[in-house]
């Protein structure tokens, strides 16, 4: 039953990260390369515009193509799934539904990741103290991608935080999360015997309204 607590919680908390896009690294840079300390400073940069509540400046180390993604949810938002197939069908659904019953019309007609972590900010729907207990571990680097361990609470989760190389600067991949949330998604449907649309439901039912 704890198993099962926290599996609930850690998938909780990644879908709120989705929405309110994730977030010091306390490792040690001795022995780092280059890239390695680029990654982690990213993360930290980052992690500090969260906690300050500092939207515009986060929004800086998220690549481009995350509005790409919104966008395309947004045009769907109430229309059946597109024809052609998704790698993450769960996750698109939860969050076109998310876009249609949480998000007002207006806010929807213009939105990109930018305003939408304005509008969380500006009304206290974010709580920097979550983010204050993440930490990254050891990171590695290949080519233009990259990867961490993830601390939560000092404790190793088994999420590795991905990272993309943009523009000659590092930012974190939040599309490359997306699978993985997608197999938290079916994991906790086969724990809880839920359908797919009854777990959306639920996790649609629980996040606040914008």
């Amino acid at each position: 039953m704890a198993c099962f607590h926290r599996h609930h919680r850690l998938l909780r908390s990644v879908i709120l990260g989705l929405l309110a896009v994730w977030g010091m690294s306390s490792c040690d840079r001795l022995g780092q390369t280059n890239g390695q300390v680029q990654v982690a400073r990213t993360f930290e940069s980052w992690k500090n515009a969260m906690i300050n509540r500092q939207a515009d400046q986060a929004m800086a180390y998220i690549p481009r193509h995350v509005d790409d993604y919104l966008n395309a949810l947004n045009s769907s938002a109430g229309l059946p799934a597109p024809a052609a197939p998704s790698l993450t069908p769960g996750v698109d659904l939860l969050l076109r539904t998310a876009l249609e019953k949480k998000v007002p019309f207006p806010l929807r007609s213009h939105l990109t990741l930018g305003t939408l972590m304005q509008r969380i900010t500006e009304r206290h729907l974010f709580n920097p103290r979550e983010v204050r207990e993440i930490t990254l571990g050891s990171v590695s680097v290949n080519g233009n991608r990259a990867s961490a361990e993830v601390y939560y609470q000092k404790t190793l989760t088994a999420l590795r935080l991905p990272f993309v190389k943009e523009d000659d600067g590092w930012k974190i991949d939040v599309m490359a999360l997306l699978p993985y949330v997608e197999v938290l998604m079916r994991v906790d449907r086969a724990i809880k015997g839920e359908t797919e649309n009854q777990q959306i439901d639920q996790l649609v039912s629980k996040l606040p309204s914008l």
